[in-house]
């Protein structure tokens, strides 16, 4: 038997998390219809704080960052296109097959992963065949 928590403990536990960031933003309303949403719940016991849930929440939380490392991802793959060494679309190709076995054991890595290879496909196919090793 698993110990995985439940998707409404997991999603207390998201709400929990994102509870404290609004509170330390001073954002009072959003924070307040937040816990409405938390108070709906009733008894669910939200996901621990340490749980790998939580802390895969923290990454997915920051869609700068996730924006910005795809960004440096499509500049470092077109540099390896230019130099003929794997084209934009290889590695696309190759990047969304790890994302699909990812998600198979964390849902949030796998969906930024498979985000990153949709940009470098867009980027690929932006490129044409300009780039084709």
């Amino acid at each position: 038997m698993t110990d995985a928590p439940s998707p409404l403990a997991r999603a207390a536990g998201l709400m929990r998390v994102a509870l404290s960031i609004l509170d330390e933003a001073g954002e009072a309303s959003p924070a307040a219809y937040l816990q409405q949403a938390l108070d709906a719940l009733g008894g669910v016991e939200p996901a621990a704080p340490g749980s790998e849930l939580l802390r895969q929440a923290a990454v997915a939380a920051d869609p700068t960052m996730v924006r910005a490392i795809g960004g440096m991802l499509a500049v470092l793959c077109t540099v390896l296109g230019r130099e003929k060494i794997a084209s934009v679309e290889e590695i696309s190709g190759i990047l969304g097959v790890y994302a699909a076995t990812t998600a198979e054991s964390s849902a949030a890595e796998g969906l930024i992963l498979g985000y990153w290879a949709a940009m470098l496909r867009d980027v690929g196919q932006a490129l044409g065949d300009k780039q084709a090793p």
